[in-house]
């Protein structure tokens, strides 16, 4: 693509056009604005086309108190807007420090609860191609499949809203360009130079390279990113055919899907699970997940614990219903380093150790409960190892029928970490301080 066709000088011009094909006169655009260049440049832009366009213009500042400029930042925020005469709202967020997913996910999470509540139209995000590529790049690393490859739409509905991304084609070299011509002011957030983040680390240490070799990069990956988009839309399109043929009721049919080839039937339950609002697995629990399905005798009750509910096969059809309720016990667990588990049932007693038992990190939030077995309890021990299910596990390691039900099961949320005389789940795997739990029954 031609240089000219990105010149900051046509860059309102076409950010209108984007805006103007889907904003129509009258709606409300809430620009997400954290003061940095994109943002400050896109509330610009917005800023001036607001009165041509005629739809209502508001900002929406999300505080992290993630960094120690973070109130300095809400202050110039506040008065940018206020010199484009636009209304900002300033959101607080406790952001989890100890997300299983790290930081920066975390305040992912945050910052999109707050996005939810924007209470407009449209909400106005300021991602650009340079983000585009790096967030395919991070996708295919992470070994997704044709959505993750799709990586941002320039439009999505979201709840009652839809997210718009008016500077998705334009190189963040012409959003510099603009803003020093136009004289604006920004933020810099410290933490962008912090390569321990993977887009960070992309950004400083890897792009740079690529552009050495492949100085059209951006364009290449934003391509890769339209072709997977059309590519998963075709798979979502056949998922629903094969869907809608097979349905029973709330459910599908396990012979129907049976009758499927593998990959169409790996799709179908692909959707069948999103369309529930449930995770996606990954592709070995996904053939699991689908082998127990329809392999299982026509009068079996299969039951999969999967996202909090249960997937389950009942008189030949798949169904996700609430999970049964637990029989037994639980009691929860807040970091104590001795618990008693109740009558009967011994304690629990946490040793520190270095580079064995559970990561200390893991431990300092979340929602950590002892429970007795509930079934189809399902745990990963090693790194690249496979998951198995508990019962497998207490057949291989000899544990009596009458010492199963007593074992007290570690869970973090919904996830199994610690089965005793068994091991801790591999992602739970202490390599500096750690606790290693002993239970005394």
């Amino acid at each position: 693509m031609a240089a000219r066709e990105h010149s900051p000088e046509g860059l309102l011009a076409r950010v209108g056009a984007r805006v103007a094909a889907r904003v129509r006169p009258g709606q409300s655009v809430c620009a997400a604005f954290s003061g940095g260049l994109d943002s400050t440049v896109l509330l610009d832009l917005l800023a001036k086309l607001r009165d041509g366009q005629g739809f209502a213009l508001a900002a929406l500042h999300v505080h992290h108190g993630l960094s120690r400029n973070a109130d300095r930042w809400a202050e110039a925020c506040a008065a940018f807007a206020a010199s484009r005469g636009v209304p900002l709202r300033v959101e607080r967020v406790t952001v989890d420090r100890v997300h299983p997913a790290g930081l920066e996910a975390a305040a992912r999470v945050a910052r999109h609860a707050v996005f939810a509540g924007a209470g407009a139209d449209f909400l106005a995000l300021a991602h650009h191609r340079d983000d585009q590529a790096e967030t395919v790049l991070l996708q295919a690393l992470r070994g997704t499949g044709m959505k993750g490859l799709s990586a941002m739409a320039d439009a999505r509905a979201v709840g009652g809203a839809v997210w718009l991304r008016p500077l998705l084609e334009e190189p963040r070299e012409t959003l510099v360009e603009h803003a020093r011509a136009a004289g604006l002011d920004w933020v810099e957030d410290e933490s962008n130079e912090l390569t321990a983040f993977d887009r960070n680390f992309l950004r400083h240490e890897a792009m740079p390279v690529l552009e050495r070799r492949f100085p059209q990069y951006r364009e290449s990956l934003a391509r890769l990113a339209r072709h997977a988009a059309s590519a998963s839309e075709l798979l979502e399109t056949l998922a629903c055919e094969d869907a809608d043929r097979i349905a029973e009721g709330d459910g599908v049919s396990a012979e129907g899907l049976a009758a499927l080839e593998p990959l169409r039937r790996a799709n179908v339950l692909r959707h069948f699970l999103a369309a529930r609002g449930l995770p996606m697995p990954g592709d070995a629990r996904l053939a699991d997940m689908a082998r127990q399905l329809v392999t299982a005798r026509d009068d079996a009750r299969v039951l999969l614990l999967h996202g909090g509910r249960a997937l389950v096969r009942h008189r030949g059809v798949i169904l996700v219903e609430e999970p049964p309720r637990r029989a037994g016990w639980e009691v929860a667990w807040h970091g104590e380093a001795e618990l008693s588990l109740g009558a009967g049932r011994g304690a629990v007693r946490f040793v520190t150790a270095t580079g064995e038992g559970i990561a200390l990190d893991r431990v300092k939030g979340g929602r950590w409960r002892f429970a007795s077995r509930a079934g189809g309890e399902r745990i990963r021990l090693r790194e690249g190892g496979p998951t198995r299910t508990l019962k497998n596990l207490l057949q291989e390691h000899a544990v009596p029928a009458w010492r199963r039900a007593r074992l007290p099961l570690l869970f973090e949320g919904d996830r199994l970490v610690w089965v005793p005389g068994i091991g801790i789940a591999a992602d739970f795997h202490a390599l500096g301080p750690g606790l290693l739990p002993q239970w005394e029954g």
